[in-house]
């Protein structure tokens, strides 16, 4: 204390200091603070522990529960979506059926193939007489009471012993004006639904079941519980009927093989809303709980081992960190005060004695930091003054060279950049008059004053500018585009100026490149449009030159073969390649200009060709295509051309199995839309190739927009817009 009584600024700090250290005596110390807060953490840490023992076991307890109806009731909306989905694929079926003999047999086949109730398929009369089955011969056993609703049976018994049990699907219609039922079976035995609970890999542990209305188990991932009995059948199937969700502890609501309930076991139950089945999990109490379990344990085991560890970790804090910090801190309480000459000593662990010197030296290069600053401040006003006043300048030229930089940017038309700017520029050097001569490539040099009416006399004679005007090249890569001329001026920043000539030649250049390019586009979609139009009469002259010589051709050497009296396979031979050279040549005659088109117009050729391609390749085709469209040949052409390639994209690449064409005027607009289930694609990873760019063309040249939407898996939409007028 001894240097702080010499200095009387030393002795207010000391002062200041004393009280400030009185004051955190007063308040809680740190060592005190750890104490405490370990203190209550431990507490904290026995009390939460004791509610979790004491509550959470339940909330695990229920929590798995609703796990496991969770899991039943997801296992039973599947169950639903199959069972909904065959209900509707029946009724299709039933309302398809053109007779009620054997010559649907092929019909009941691909709904068998296609259905999980795939054991036989068949129609019954009104008196129960099956008039049609497949597999043909099949056992059947139709239910004694038949709905005259569609409905989904529990589990059906057969009296012969070798006639197995099955569930079924009853379809009622009328045909002929007669009643009959359409009935689709399942075996339980190796069903669909067996395989899909086995292939849902959940817990070996974890036993799934369905049973139905009665009690009986009707599929299940072991084979071996088929057929088992629950207890309490008739709750059971009081609770199915009622569409309830349940889960209860020791509810008899799962099979057992010796009819004991096991009594660590937890059961869940829910219901099917189309079928009178129910989905029923159950699982050992041990291994449901097992986390609930060792999380006990582990509470139990981590509160000793955090009492331990907090006891030590007290006394060690409480002797390495806290009394050193407290002797930093009354020397750091200095400086806060402003005794920035006295340094910062303290003894310790190697950080906190680390921590004291860079402190230490935080306050040296403060104190120099201090002096310096004052000096640079005093320095840093005046330039601040000056450096201002210049950026203001610098800032009033940007600024006019982003307004002549947006006029070539908003402006397309030479004239109108010249004008622009030049007034722009004019008002931003305060120029009495300016001037712009510019000097196209193909076309003669034109001049533009501001003032509009002002026009130099000498400019007007072509005469160079008189001594007090300035006369500047505005190029663009070594060609003159323009120049300009303005009063000449001391204070104008060539550097402004040439980056002026710099942004005025890039607009300049940049217009007539527009320009042209417009005139060579027009130019373009003319000599595009007579392209096609050259093909398209050259593709209807080939087809007729086919048609008219190589066809009769065909046709004679065809009629010459028939009158040869030669039945050997050499001829055979001869005759059946002539046939398909034919097929041949009537095929290529309609691809290049289908007589269809000609003859009854789009709507007609678009129906034949989706026949004979897209159907012919298996494909199911839905039309809606407007009949009787009074449409320009050019639009007929083109539009036929882009539903051509539409067609052929969906057979090489789609792979789709149903496609749906719309073909309508709405609007004063023709619209064809062509939709497919195929693979898809993604439109903006999807190089386009020339197909694609073909029909973009083609839709242009009769002023038409084509959009491609798809995703990868989820088919594609092509919808092209044509203006009739």
């Amino acid at each position: 204390m001894g240097p702080l009584s010499r200095h009387p600024e030393r002795e207010d700090i000391g002062a200041g200091l004393s009280g400030s250290l009185g004051v955190v005596m007063k308040r809680q110390t740190l060592r005190r603070r750890l104490y405490r807060v370990l203190l209550e953490w431990f507490l904290l840490f026995l009390a939460v522990s004791g509610v979790v023992l004491v509550f959470s076991y339940a909330g695990l307890r229920r929590s798995v529960l609703d796990d496991r109806l969770l899991l039943a009731r997801t296992i039973a909306h599947s169950l639903d979506a199959t069972v909904s989905s065959t209900i509707q694929d029946l009724g299709r079926v039933s309302a398809q059926l053109s007779a009620v003999d054997g010559s649907e047999a092929g019909r009941l086949r691909a709904f068998r193939f296609r259905s999980a109730f795939n054991e036989a398929t068949y129609i019954v009369d009104e008196g129960g007489s099956v008039l049609v089955s497949d597999p043909p011969g099949a056992i059947t056993a139709p239910p004694a009471n038949l709905p005259d609703h569609e409905a989904v049976t529990s589990l059906v018994r057969r009296s012969a012993p070798e006639h197995p049990d099955v569930l079924a699907i009853i379809q009622p219609f009328r045909h002929g004006g007669a009643h009959y039922h359409l009935v689709s079976e399942m075996n339980p035995e190796g069903s669909a639904v067996s395989t899909f609970l086995r292939e849902l890999t959940i817990d070996a542990e974890m036993h799934i079941a369905v049973v139905d209305e009665n009690g009986v188990v009707i599929a299940s991932v072991e084979a071996g519980d088929l057929f088992s009995p629950v207890a309490a059948a008739q709750s059971t199937g009081e609770l199915i009927r009622s569409g309830g969700r349940h889960v209860k502890e020791r509810h008899p609501c799962y099979f057992t093989h010796d009819g004991q309930w096991p009594p660590d076991v937890l059961p869940a139950m829910a219901p099917l809303r189309f079928a009178p089945w129910a989905v029923v999990v159950q699982q050992h109490e041990s291994e449901a709980l097992a986390a609930a379990i060792a999380t006990r344990r582990g509470l139990l085991i981590a509160g000793i081992l955090l009492a331990a560890t907090g006891f030590l970790l007290s006394r060690t804090l409480s002797k390495s960190i806290v009394t050193p910090i407290q002797q930093l801190s009354e020397r750091a309480e200095r400086s806060r005060y402003g005794d920035l000459t006295s340094t910062i000593e303290v003894s310790g662990d190697y950080e906190i004695e680390l921590l004291a010197e860079t402190l230490d030296e935080a306050r040296a290069k403060l104190r120099s930091s201090l002096q310096k600053l004052k000096a640079l401040n005093e320095e840093l006003e005046a330039k601040v003054a000056s450096r201002t006043e210049l950026i203001r300048a610098k800032y009033r030229d940007m600024k006019m060279l982003h307004d002549v930089a947006q006029v070539g940017t908003r402006e397309r038309e030479p004239a109108r950049i010249a004008t622009e700017s030049l007034r722009l520029i004019a008002e931003h050097w305060a120029f009495p008059a300016a001037a712009i001569v510019t000097r196209p490539l193909d076309s003669p040099a034109q001049t533009y004053t501001f003032p509009s009416d002002s026009s130099p006399e000498w400019l007007d004679r072509g005469s160079d500018p008189p001594v007090d005007w300035c006369k500047r090249e505005i190029g663009y890569e070594g060609r003159t585009q323009a120049q300009l001329f303005h009063p000449r001026m001391a204070e104008v920043d060539e550097e402004v100026m040439e980056a002026l000539g710099q942004e005025l030649a890039t607009s300049l250049h940049g217009a007539y490149l527009w320009k042209r390019t417009v005139a060579q586009d027009e130019q373009r979609t003319v000599l595009v449009r007579r392209m096609l139009n050259a093909t398209e009469e050259e593709r209807r002259r080939i087809a007729r030159e086919l048609h008219d010589e190589i066809s009769q051709l065909l046709t004679v050497i065809r009629l010459s073969l028939d009158r040869v009296d030669a039945d050997t396979p050499a001829m055979t031979k001869a005759k059946n390649l002539l046939g398909k050279t034919q097929k041949e040549i009537h095929r290529i005659i309609r691809h290049l200009r289908p007589s269809v088109l000609d003859n009854l117009g789009l709507a007609t050729a678009m129906k034949s060709h989706a026949e004979e391609y897209l159907m012919q390749h298996g494909a199911s085709v839905s039309l809606e295509i407007e009949d009787g469209l009074p449409l320009p040949p050019e639009i007929e052409t083109a539009t036929f051309r882009i539903y051509q390639e539409i067609v052929t994209n969906i057979l090489r690449h789609a792979q789709a199995e149903n496609v749906s064409i719309e073909l309508y005027e709405n609007g004063g607009k023709l619209i064809l839309t062509v939709e497919d289930d195929g693979t898809g694609f993604d439109p903006q990873e999807r190089f386009e190739g020339a197909g694609i760019a073909g029909m973009r063309e083609r839709a242009a040249l009769v002023s038409g927009s084509i959009r491609f939407d798809s995703e990868p898996g989820l088919g594609s939409l092509v919808r092209l817009e044509v203006p009739l007028q």
